[in-house]
């Protein structure tokens, strides 16, 4: 009975990845934004209605007016984070329909990597001959203010030339999954 008690517990939170896990607290992504509703009150209802629009592709919500007017701000883009945001827990982002995008610390000081995300654009070079993330992200990071994000793709990805691909801009994550990459940012 525990057993199944479990399994519905854990298929009822993989159901809730697939909606608003996505929630990006203290986060912002700011930019363009083409709808900003007063009425809603909480990051997930913004997410709720982000899910619902046709046109939005990322959303903004800000409980108080530390940077914009409280209120949910529905994009039609996905911006990359404000990494230099404070805005602390009067704001949240996300991304429309994305799972958890799981990130952390490069091995190379400095760095951030993200599983699965593509930041495509901005590449000044593919180098075909570093084989994995982490030593695209520490390429990056030796490449000095040139390298401002990366993209790794393994081999083999369909449709996708391989390698690592340093970019000058940190370029917004793509809205098509790409499971054979790996991303990051200085």
């Amino acid at each position: 009975m525990i057993y199944i008690v479990l399994l519905i517990s854990l298929f009822i939170q993989l159901v809730s990845l697939q909606t608003c896990s996505n929630l990006e607290r203290g986060i912002d992504r700011p930019g363009q934004w083409y709808v900003h509703v007063l009425s809603i009150t909480s990051p997930g209802a913004c997410c709720a209605l982000c899910d619902n629009e046709k046109q939005c592709q990322s959303w903004t919500f800000f409980s108080t007016s530390s940077i914009l007017t409280a209120g949910c701000y529905l994009k039609a883009f996905v911006p990359p984070m404000n990494e230099n945001s404070n805005c602390g827990q009067t704001c949240a982002s996300g991304v429309k329909n994305s799972t958890l995008v799981l990130q952390g610390p490069c091995a190379f000081p400095g760095g951030t990597y993200e599983l699965a995300v593509d930041r495509p654009g901005s590449t000044y070079i593919n180098l075909t001959s570093i084989r994995t993330h982490p030593k695209c992200c520490a390429m990056c990071q030796m490449e000095g203010i040139k390298c401002q994000s990366w993209t790794f793709v393994r081999d083999g990805a369909l449709n996708r030339a391989g390698g690592c691909f340093l970019k000058t801009q940190v370029a917004p994550i793509s809205n098509t999954p790409c499971v054979p990459c790996t991303s990051g940012k200085k």
